[in-house]
């Protein structure tokens, strides 16, 4: 009896000795979680009466058309063929490079949308294309995500768009685009963008040149 009450309390011992190994893995883990910075972005520019702006975590291409769309926005008189090209390309580039998003509910290209839109967009993103993305809270994410790295404008026409029951004057351009690495995510679109007072908004978008 004293012999198997012996192996009992040394079998005890033992587990209770991995339990807590387990425990203080997972508080210094933790801890070492807490330290870390976080995962966040800056605003290093804007565009002011449009609402743009421009990340410290966003691409060099995107930095690159941001400068071009501000100096498009600076003129006295807006070239707004240029204007919508322009924005088109970063809808396409903020909305398509994953790479630099925190999580799955960080989805880009929102300040170019539509305001009565804005909610519809946000949560078709997150439930399709944005759906997989791992969380990068603490920046130790391990996965391939694509990143645009030009953006070629097909053809640009101006056209009449349906918006809440009503015709409206549009701009509908046609893109294809390229990426970093090859991940399987669209290569081509069209975009319905709308006069909102000065401003261009995005109305429609789908990732196909071909209409139904």
């Amino acid at each position: 009896m004293r012999k198997r009450y012996k192996i009992g309390l040394i079998i005890i011992s033992v587990l209770l000795v991995g339990v807590i190994g387990i425990g203080v893995l997972k508080i210094f883990h933790s801890d070492e979680k807490k330290g870390e910075e976080p995962n966040v972005s800056s605003i290093i520019s804007n565009i002011n009466n449009y609402g743009y702006t421009l990340d410290d975590r966003d691409t060099d291409y995107m930095k690159e058309l941001f400068k071009e769309l501000e100096t498009i926005l600076n003129e006295s008189e807006v070239d707004y063929q240029a204007y919508a090209e322009t924005l088109a390309k970063l809808f396409v580039i903020d909305f398509y490079t994953l790479d630099n998003k925190i999580n799955k509910y960080d989805v880009g290209s929102l300040e170019y949308i539509l305001s009565s839109s804005v909610d519809m967009f946000r949560q078709k993103a997150v439930d399709t294309i944005y759906r997989d993305i791992l969380d990068n809270t603490y920046r130790d994410r391990i996965q391939d995500l694509p990143e645009i790295t030009n953006v070629n404008i097909i053809n640009t026409e101006e056209v009449t768009y349906t918006l809440n029951d009503e015709e409206v004057d549009a701009i509908k351009i046609t893109m294809n685009y390229e990426y970093k690495e090859d991940l399987g995510y669209d290569t081509e679109g069209t975009i319905y963008l709308v006069r909102n007072a000065n401003k261009l908004e995005v109305a429609s978008y789908t990732p196909s040149i071909e209409e139904e």
